[in-house]
């Protein structure tokens, strides 16, 4: 299967741009890896995230704000020859990331809401306007960019479209 390491900011940011979900890797307190699977925005600088006010990922964080992001395009079923298992191959891309977790305070709301904008954004076109009390009862993540790498498997990468409908940057 042929690798292609994407190592342009623009390749990486068009593979991210086809994902509806990242995987967020968080510190276990007993050393075991914590992930699950988030709704995102990502503005180019840094990833929004949301979710509880409170939970697991909440008190992880709490001890080690430290995070990987996993992001992965759907993938395409490749073969040569149905009845030989060395012939099939997997057309995807992946981009890898680390980063910081800050959380925005509810002394903040007009920033909450700018970012739960941005996450929105990825996923339809349009702004909204969030009430006081909806703004307070969810928990807005900043992840500050560290690392960030990206591959593509068995594939032409310039001829990646992203799926109709999706928001393309």
């Amino acid at each position: 299967m042929r690798t292609i390491f994407l190592t342009d900011k623009s390749e990486i940011d068009r593979v991210i741009a086809q994902c509806d979900i990242c995987f967020v890797g968080m510190n276990g307190a007993d050393g075991v890896p914590y992930v699950i699977p988030m709704n995102f925005g990502y503005d180019g600088r840094e990833f929004i995230l949301h979710s509880a006010p409170h939970g697991k990922h909440v008190d992880l964080l709490a001890h080690d704000n430290r995070v990987s992001l996993t992001f992965c395009t759907a993938r395409t079923l490749r073969c040569q020859h149905p009845d030989m298992a060395c012939s099939y191959s997997m057309e995807s891309a992946s981009v890898l990331g680390t980063g910081t977790v800050s959380f925005v305070d509810d002394e903040n709301l007009e920033e909450k809401e700018r970012c739960l904008n941005v996450l929105m954004r990825h996923y339809v076109t349009r702004d909204f306007a969030y009430s006081a009390p909806a703004l307070r009862n969810v928990k807005v993540w900043k992840v500050v960019i560290e690392t960030m790498t990206g591959k593509a498997f068995g594939q032409n990468f310039k001829n990646l479209q992203a799926p109709e409908g999706m928001v393309q940057r």
